[in-house]
Parts: C-alpha cells; structure tokens; sequence
C-alpha cells in the first residue's frame, strides 16, 4: 500500500470468486473516517450489525486461491483476451478497443463495434454474456459515462461491448465468443443499412 501511495481501499469479494456481498477496507492507519450508520460498535465503530463470517472465510479462502495463482491466471486471462481481440479484428473491419493498448486488465476487452450499437450485438448474440456499459432510461440508451469522459463520441461509445473473460473461460469458448459476436454484428449491421 505504501508503494500505490493508497490511504483508502475497498475490496469487493465478487471480483475473485467471494460470495457475493462480502468486502473488505483497507484503512491506512491515521486515517479517521466517520461512521455512516449509528449503533453498535461493529467493526472497529464504522458500522453496525453482525458479521457475516461465512463470507469473511469465503473472501479469505477467495484471496488465497488468488495469490497462488494470480500471475499464472493473469497470463492466461491476457493470452485468451488477446486472440478474442485478434479474431474480432479479423472478422469486423474497423473495431477498435477502448482504452489504452497495454495499461488494462488482462480480462477484459472493450470494443467499438463500426455502425451498430453494443446493444443491437448483443441481442443478436444470446449466449454471450457481457455489457454494453450503457443504461436503459425510458426506452432510450445513454452511452457509457467513461468512455465519453475518455474521449469518445456518443455513437461510438453506444456502439462498444466489454466482454469479461474468467477463471472458467477455455481458448475453445473464445473462439466460439469471436465468432458468434462477429456474426451478431454483421447482422446488426445488415438490420440498420
């Protein structure tokens, strides 16, 4: 913590495989904070109400799986995310990925479909789990507030996907992802010509 220069951390279980709804602060000492509930003294007087033990074991069985195989699941994560991207490219002329070209997570690819919306894509392609990052509001879509604060244009930023790749993701399922976003694409694309 000292090298990241970090006062303040928040874990959120769910993203290593915790039980959903259990996290964790990281509270440099010194630091005050004030309680947002009053109460009890729960958990050094920051919150009230019980612990929910079972998921502290979970996130703490979750953190150790993922030092032990972090860098070797890093490096596979970014292997499957970088032949997901190659095969896109190769299939749907003029994608793009969003965001900087190496700085990133090794699991996650966000990328701009040409001519469509994320949305229209992922409708065509119904065994493809993944977002658009955007929310519906009465009917109507708003692009996603980080990649316009990023620079981008509303339409292009409406027409991007963030596809997630996990633990469980086999080279066999990204290669069906690439092929299966491909074609809801082209058809995406031929439904608004």
């Amino acid at each position: 913590m000292d090298d990241l220069g970090v006062d303040l951390l928040s874990i959120a279980g769910h993203k290593l495989y915790a039980p959903k709804g259990v996290g964790a602060p990281y509270i440099r000492t010194g630091v005050a904070l004030e309680s947002v509930l009053r109460g009890a003294g729960h958990e050094r007087g920051l919150r009230p109400g019980t612990e929910n033990v079972a998921s502290i074991v979970g996130l703490g069985v979750a953190c150790e799986i993922a030092r032990t195989t972090l860098s070797r699941e890093t490096s596979r994560l970014r292997r499957l995310r970088d032949l997901l991207w190659e095969r896109l490219q190769g299939a749907v002329p003029d994608a793009a990925t969003n965001g900087h070209p190496t700085e990133r997570l090794p699991n996650t690819l966000n990328v701009r479909f040409p001519g469509v919306r994320g949305s229209e894509v992922l409708a065509r392609a119904p065994g493809i789990a993944a977002s658009t990052g955007s929310a519906c509001h009465e009917g109507g879509e708003s692009p996603s507030a980080v990649l316009t604060a990023m620079g981008l244009e509303a339409d292009a930023a409406l027409g991007s996907v963030r596809i997630s790749l996990g633990r469980g993701t086999k080279r066999k399922e990204v290669l069906q992802y690439s092929e299966a976003l491909a074609e809801a694409w082209r058809a995406a694309k031929e439904g608004t010509s």
